[in-house]
């Protein structure tokens, strides 16, 4: 048999070689498009740890590094021939099977010739990966169970067409080391146009601590308060209902807290912990005093624009 061969675009290889793992004829299982084969060792020796590969349900044929072989993160992908093809494949969720690229102006490289990824890449690329990345089935970053990214955002070129408008923009832009993309600012559990601006690493880190000591119960109370969390939640849903207030219910860690949207930004209630918390400053107080508080920020945005109605309180 002749040693050399050609299949498709450049694909040469070759069979004269040894290894315990890649060897010509082993096959590989990947994650997405079935069962590939090594068919030999690439033959461009600037190559080095190519190896020529053919997909079992495609018959594609293409060139993959080794270690991608045994990982199994190899896919059978090419390099679309017309423009229909590579417009189809940008539409393909290939990123945590949501994320897509989409058609647009918005390129992903920022250097073609060391195919350096562009800042907004990157960060649409770990957002997507917070909220979808698994292990073994499971979610690989365990404190955003639960979180998503809205829909729109699965599009990367939605997601750079929205990002000059959200808060702090300007500044990610001139200090990107400085600032993050945070979606805990609003208290929602998801990613979106609406819910996200970016902040400085300090503040973040101090909404964090925020957070952790909103949700700290002492010892000494933990036993009683949690054989009563559903009936304080109904309590203060009870409160929330008679004086008209619009709210939501989610769950953040293992505690449940209501959250209003007033114009001045989301204001969050604690019931179990009797915190309220708006951005970075937060007090004490049970659901009346939450119920006084929202009244008391309407109050304060009417007296101020008495032309637009306010939408803190329905």
């Amino acid at each position: 048999m002749d040693s050399y061969k050609r299949k498709n675009r450049n694909n040469r290889y070759h069979e004269n070689y040894t290894h315990d793992v890649l060897y010509p004829g082993a096959v590989f299982q990947t994650k997405k498009d079935g069962e590939c084969t090594v068919l030999g060792r690439s033959e461009d020796k600037s190559r080095r740890g190519y190896y020529v590969i053919q997909f079992k349900n495609s018959n594609i044929i293409k060139e993959a590094y080794g270690a991608h072989i045994k990982s199994g993160s190899v896919s059978d992908e090419t390099f679309p021939a017309t423009e229909e093809e590579r417009q189809q494949l940008l539409m393909k969720p290939r990123y945590f099977d949501v994320g897509y690229i989409g058609n647009g102006k918005h390129s992903t490289i920022q250097n073609a010739t060391t195919n350096q990824r562009t800042r907004s890449f990157i960060l649409w690329h770990n957002m997507l990966a917070r909220c979808y990345m698994t292990c073994k089935g499971k979610p690989y970053f365990k404190g955003y169970k639960g979180v998503v990214v809205c829909e729109r955002w699965h599009n990367f070129q939605n997601f750079c067409n929205d990002l000059p408008a959200l808060h702090g923009y300007k500044k990610w832009k001139n200090n990107p080391g400085e600032y993050e993309l945070d979606k805990d600012f609003s208290h929602r559990r998801i990613y979106s146009p609406n819910t996200v601006a970016f902040i400085s690493v300090t503040e973040n880190a101090k909404e964090a601590g925020l957070r952790r000591a909103a949700m700290k119960i002492t010892r000494e109370q933990y036993h009683s308060i949690n054989r009563r969390r559903e009936e304080i939640l109904l309590d203060a849903e009870e409160e929330l209902n008679k004086s008209k207030i619009t709210y939501e219910i989610i769950l953040s860690g293992n505690m449940k807290i209501i959250i209003s949207e007033t114009p001045y930004g989301t204001v969050v209630f604690w019931p179990l912990t009797c915190r309220i918390q708006r951005n970075s400053y937060m007090t004490e107080g049970d659901a009346s005093v939450y119920v006084r508080y929202l009244n008391w920020i309407k109050q304060q945005w009417e007296s101020r624009n008495p032309c637009i109605n306010s939408v803190a309180v329905s």
